[in-house]
């Protein structure tokens, strides 16, 4: 039985860590952070459980290949596949943990997905924004 000059602030807590858990809910931006890469730099990109990073890629006066290292810094398989629409445009080969590839892509200028395509991953959240301007 608590005592009851503690339930209040037992009740309190709770209120506090559910608002937080929910406060993360709902966002559409992707996880991880934000680069942008100049014409010639190679995009190095790290996998883990549901995750990318970064998360969100502006590519500035690009050739038209984009090199990308994936690094599997978690403990299931990944890769890295870049989409327009629902278009598979290249990536990575699925990759076992602790293991780092890399892949080169065309892309135009635009807006493109990157995802992980291996089991639900992708839709547990393993899902970035890629932009390539000129």
């Amino acid at each position: 039985m608590l005592r009851p000059a503690l339930a209040p602030r037992r009740c309190a807590l709770a209120l506090v860590l559910a608002a937080a858990t929910l406060a993360g809910c709902g966002d559409d931006q992707p996880a991880g952070r934000s680069v942008t890469l100049g014409p010639a730099e190679p995009l190095r990109v790290s996998a883990g459980e549901y995750s990318f990073d970064p998360g969100t890629v502006t590519v500035r006066g690009s050739p038209p290949r984009l090199e990308v290292t994936l690094r599997n810094s978690g403990s299931l398989a990944h890769d890295f596949v870049v989409l327009d629409g629902e278009q598979e445009l290249g990536g990575t080969p699925t990759i076992p943990s602790g293991d780092r590839r890399t892949a080169s892509v065309e892309l135009e200028p635009g807006s493109y997905q990157f995802v992980c395509t291996v089991g639900d991953h992708r839709e547990l959240g393993m899902e970035g924004e890629l932009t390539i301007r000129r």
